[in-house]
């Protein structure tokens, strides 16, 4: 080598040492054996030592740095002592540097204090690592989405209570999942979010049968390394709703019946006054022509207030959900009974009544008054299925230890839907033309309080069919 190339290389390494000791990184130069032949300013200050102590000894004697001389770089942290005696990882970088020839000229290694960084990371996993126990321990649902409504996580209880594992939701819209009525209140409710801001709301949120569970949520904006976004704890609320719905069919049951003694009493005077006159006018009639046609309307008048005073303390007994009393009765006759009382109404919507009864049927022990109440009210929602003439199918049967009566139409029927409510208080299909919701609710409930059954099923034809079933009488020598 020329003594101007050996004057260039020592110029050059003399800066070299000059801008390595201006610089905050650690940094040390090896040797082909892997010994320190420069150290800079930082490194000394970490150790605490002079770079002339470090001279000769590899940094492995010194606590840090790569083991050896390597013909690749090489990367990772190594902990070390600083000057006070304390741990702080260092983050190693090394690169060898060669000769013409191939040959190892020298190894660069230098290296940043990571320990804070080091130490924010593994808080975060220790507090990412509580999140996940802690969202996936509790009944909650909890999740964790973008403002734009795409789900970033969600906790198992989403599987355990609407069916769906968590892989469903992750990167897709919430839109996907909450019931379209509830889409306005929750994009309303993800307007204008800053980091901080709570909302809090309902929605119906789809769950894996096609059915929709009502979850009551509440969210708080966070800031987050792209953006804000929504930490989400849900509840399904679906059987306290239930329960509330319930409560409030109950108070306003408890409101009929309150209602209903007032109005029983207006009624019961008046229906009095009529049987008393059509009693007196029956009279009289009997009289002057015992078969006439007077002497048949006013017999008709006459039992028709008798009706109406049974049917008022009727439905007084079912606020009070008490008992009448009960004897054994034919179903058969109290068939007949209530056909004869809605045929006239039939006949003048063009409806065609049909009895089909079965003969030596055991009698069941009931309120007749009831069970009539009961048919008449199947056979006029008949009659009113269908704008226009209908064809109704009245027919009795012995069911094992029950007698059988089914009521049958051909009409528009009740659409699925709404085919398990028909019995709810206050549901009606009729309430745009007057229907009241009470009928088939107050059936339901005297079939019930006599050990019966009744149901509503589709027909494969088209219309709707009512079965009722009532246990037999026991004979006196069961």
């Amino acid at each position: 080598m020329t003594v101007r190339a050996l004057d260039a290389r020592r110029d050059f390494e003399a800066a070299a040492g000059l801008l390595l000791d201006a610089i905050d990184t650690v940094a040390l130069v090896l040797d082909p054996d892997g010994r320190i032949v420069l150290a800079n300013r930082a490194c000394e200050e970490l150790l605490g030592t002079p770079a002339a102590k470090m001279y000769g000894r590899k940094p492995l004697e010194l606590g840090f740095g790569p083991r050896e001389a390597c013909g690749a770089d090489a990367t990772g942290d190594v902990e070390v002592r600083d000057a006070r005696g304390e741990a702080r990882v260092i983050a190693w970088s090394s690169r060898v540097v060669f000769e013409p020839d191939g040959a190892v000229r020298c190894v660069v290694a230098t290296g940043t204090d990571v320990t804070q960084a080091r130490l924010n990371e593994q808080r975060l996993r220790e507090s990412e690592r509580r999140f996940r126990e802690l969202a996936e321990n509790v009944n909650d649902l909890v999740a964790e989405v973008t403002c734009d409504g795409t789900f970033t996580y969600v906790s198992p209880r989403f599987e355990t209570v609407l069916g769906f594992p968590p892989e469903r939701y992750l990167g897709r819209s919430i839109y996907e999942h909450v019931h379209p009525a509830d889409h306005d209140d929750v994009r309303a409710a993800m307007t204008d979010l800053a980091p901080g801001v709570a909302r809090r709301s309902t929605s119906r949120i789809l769950r894996s049968d096609g059915g929709y569970s009502a979850l009551e949520w509440g969210a708080r904006a966070f800031a987050a390394p792209d953006g804000v976004r929504l930490a989400v704890i849900a509840r399904d609320i679906s059987e306290r709703t239930a329960a509330e719905l319930e409560l409030r069919r109950a108070d306003r049951l408890v409101t009929l019946g309150t209602f209903a003694a007032g109005v029983a009493h207006e009624i019961n005077n008046p229906v009095a006054a009529i049987l008393l006159a059509a009693d007196l006018a029956l009279e009289r009639a009997h009289e002057g022509a015992p078969n006439g046609a007077a002497a048949t309307v006013l017999e008709r008048i006459a039992g028709h207030a008798r009706r109406c005073g049974a049917i008022v303390g009727s439905m007084l007994d079912f606020a009070a959900q008490g008992r009448r009393e009960r004897r054994p009765c034919g179903v058969n006759e109290l068939v007949q009974q209530a056909a004869a009382l809605v045929r006239g109404y039939a006949r003048e919507r063009g409806a065609q009544l049909r009895l089909e009864l079965a003969r030596e049927l055991p009698p069941v022990a009931a309120n007749a008054v009831e069970i009539e109440q009961v048919l008449v009210n199947l056979l006029r929602n008949a009659v009113e299925s269908r704008h226009g003439a209908v064809s109704i199918d009245v027919s009795t049967e012995r069911a094992g230890s029950a007698v059988r009566v089914r009521v049958c139409d051909d009409g528009e029927g009740v659409p699925e839907t709404a085919r398990a409510r028909v019995f709810e208080p206050f549901f009606s299909t009729k309430s745009a033309s007057g229907g009241s919701g009470l009928g088939l609710a107050i059936s339901r409930r005297i079939v019930a309080d006599h050990g019966g059954e009744i149901r509503a099923e589709a027909r494969p034809a088209g219309g709707t069919c009512f079965t009722v079933e009532l246990p037999a009488a026991e004979s006196p020598g069961d």
